[in-house]
């Protein structure tokens, strides 16, 4: 789902030139539907960005005016829509404190993985495109499984503009109607409840490969 959410915001200078967090929260019912609640965060970097906002280019790129960015989060809710087993696609735009927030709810894991491709195939990514999630019913198993396969385009980045995923944290939430048993990423915590697990890493830890988003979940 990564996809899904950085293509508002990713191809623009905004995000290369902020301090910017990435929340997934996703609640998962025992039959296997939900909601997913994907955030871009970079209010802490609002003074700078108002003042690139005014700017026509940073750091060589084109710096993209509200009227841009709201009409790529247009298009984006659009195509989401499209998914069969996706409904109520919500977007919110906050440019008072820079916060980007996409919802949505869905039938079954294969949904949110059928919308991944789709819009991998309309931005002509060339490369395969993983599934995100697996949902085991029967097993009681739920899987976070995509991964952050970035390390050629960063690589590829000016320096001016690598700095910035130094400071820059992915965080996922995942909430469950029955208890956790076990959680397999070691940097994840589960909650005092046993119904929820978190995870937070910094963006290049994972990008270098140092730690991984991958989980898989074993319910009660």
């Amino acid at each position: 789902m990564r996809k899904l959410f950085c293509l508002v915001l990713l191809s623009s200078t905004l995000m290369l030139q902020s301090c910017f967090e990435i929340i997934e929260q996703l609640v998962m019912k025992a039959d296997g539907s939900g909601n997913l609640q994907l955030v871009l965060n970079m209010s802490k970097s609002k003074t700078r960005l108002n003042a690139i906002m005014k700017m026509k280019t940073a750091n060589g790129h084109k710096v993209p005016d509200e009227n841009e960015i709201r009409q790529k989060l247009a298009d984006l809710e659009k195509d989401i829509k499209t998914t069969p087993g996706i409904s109520n696609v919500k977007t919110v735009l906050d440019f008072e404190n820079f916060i980007a927030t996409l919802t949505c709810d869905f039938t079954n894991v294969n949904s949110l993985n059928t919308c991944t491709r789709n819009l991998a195939e309309k931005s002509k990514n060339k490369k395969p495109v993983e599934n995100s999630f697996e949902y085991d019913i029967i097993g009681k198993t739920f899987t976070r499984i995509n991964k952050f396969l970035v390390k050629d385009e960063y690589d590829k980045m000016s320096n001016a503009d690598k700095e910035i995923f130094a400071t820059a944290n992915y965080t996922n939430i995942f909430r469950f109607d029955t208890e956790v048993i076990s959680a397999s990423n070691k940097d994840s915590k589960i909650a005092a409840n046993k119904k929820a697990v978190m995870l937070k890493l910094n963006v290049l830890d994972i990008i270098s490969n140092k730690k991984s988003i991958e989980n898989k979940i074993k319910l009660k």
